[in-house]
């Protein structure tokens, strides 16, 4: 058979004849093209409504059945799509009342077609989905994957067939959709699953970060605490005999300024702590010139050799006091680690605007961190200076300042002799 005999003008047929086998191919031909063009659109729709909604529309092309139901079980999931005419709708269903037909269907694992004589002496055994008194045929098909079942099909036409074509024809329809119903569901159900995940890592890593923040604060304020603690009983027991205070003189002194550096030391960790919070009190967020904004910012560090490059036209609205924060961090660090005495080049505060984000650099030229230290460079007290008067919350403070004030991210990219610190923006 050839396009042409498909397609060949039936005015030779007699009237009232039974219809020829021109007719009857022409008519097969167009309906298998209409079958391959719905199979093919239902595979590139990325839903179960749209997949329900293009077969709707296409399913007059291929089959005389307009008026059908479509029940896809697999795993935890369960989709119902009821057609009449162009119009279709998919709604999401309990398996709690389909679970005795499931387990039924899914022992026998073969197809079973049942005509309108069958289908009413099986109706009271169907799922209310399936028991529409109208239903005049009713396919069930195992969905299988390799040799295992790991779904039912059921389609339930309301109509009587146009021909025996019809039922071959559903059947192919049904599982094309069957297959696109369970990708669908798949990848829904494992993009679930990777979030999940996703969430189950953050939180681990934020009650090991939570421990870590603890265990430096208990560290940091009870050292001065200690340090105090222990000068007060020495000043204690050097000014107890009174006629030894002025021999004792310069020791008190010394003591006096002893409490007072680590008082100090112990009110700076402190307020450095309280800075972790300050994202909760959000700030107005105003329209401002990054250019103009920069500038003031490295005028503010006078200490600091800074050099600030942004096009002019460039503005964000944000936080002004949070931008603040966060840059301050990253040029404390900066002149801890960057080497920005003796002539070191100067730190750069550069802004640039990509396609889909907006991004401003802190650049320093110091020896920059080893891999090592840069997997940990946002996490609380860590430093590679303990022990020089620094405790190691810079890089922490600015990322929750950046996430929670800012709705903005922090990015670290170090090699030896330059680090930069990249806040990044979106657009959107």
């Amino acid at each position: 058979m050839t396009q042409g005999d498909c397609f060949t003008p039936i005015a030779q047929e007699a009237s009232g004849a039974a219809p020829g086998e021109r007719l009857l191919d022409a008519h097969r031909a167009v309906r298998y093209d209409g079958l391959l063009q719905l199979i093919d659109e239902v595979q590139r729709r990325r839903s179960i409504e749209d997949v329900a909604r293009i077969v709707a529309a296409r399913w007059k092309h291929c089959s005389s059945v307009n008026n059908w139901r479509l029940l896809c079980v697999y795993a935890g999931h369960c989709a119902l799509v009821v057609a009449q005419g162009n119009q279709a709708s998919v709604s999401e269903l309990e398996l709690a009342q389909l679970e005795a037909f499931d387990a039924a269907m899914w022992d026998k694992r073969i197809p079973h077609h049942w005509s309108a004589d069958a289908l009413a002496a099986e109706r009271t055994g169907l799922p209310a989905e399936l028991a529409d008194p109208q239903g005049v045929a009713l396919s069930i098909l195992p969905v299988q994957q390799g040799t295992a079942t790991i779904g039912i099909l059921s389609v339930l036409s309301c109509e009587k067939a146009f021909d025996n074509l019809d039922r071959k024809f559903n059947a192919l329809v049904a599982g094309a959709m069957a297959a696109r119903i369970l990708a669908i569901l798949t990848e829904q159900s494992l993009t679930a699953e990777l979030m999940r995940a996703q969430r189950q890592i953050l939180e681990q890593r934020q009650a090991g970060i939570m421990g870590r923040l603890v265990n430096g604060v208990a560290h940091e304020i009870n050292t001065p605490l200690g340090v105090q603690i222990a000068s007060c009983d020495a000043l204690a027991s050097m000014v107890a005999d009174t006629d030894s205070v002025e021999e004792y003189a310069q020791d008190i002194q010394d003591t006096i300024r002893l409490i007072d550096q680590q008082a100090r030391r112990a009110a700076r960790i402190v307020k450095r702590l309280k800075q972790i919070s300050a994202a909760a009190v959000a700030g107005p967020k105003v329209s401002t010139p990054l250019l103009e904004e920069l500038s003031l910012i490295a005028e503010s560090h006078p200490d600091l050799d800074i050099q600030t490059q942004c096009p002019a036209h460039l503005s964000l609205t944000l936080d002004r006091t949070a931008l603040g924060t966060v840059l301050g961090e990253l040029l404390d660090n900066a002149r801890a680690h960057g080497g920005c005495a003796g002539g070191a080049a100067p730190i750069l505060i550069s802004a640039e605007e990509g396609e889909a984000q907006i991004a401003i650099r802190v650049t320093d030229h110091g020896a920059g961190f080893s891999p090592e230290q840069a997997e940990h460079f946002f996490d609380p007290f860590f430093t590679s200076k303990l022990n020089q008067g620094h405790i190691g919350i810079g890089g922490y403070i600015a990322q929750n300042v950046a996430r929670d004030a800012l709705a903005a991210s922090l990015e670290l990219q170090t090699a030896p002799g330059q680090t930069t610190v990249a806040l990044h923006f979106s657009k959107a």
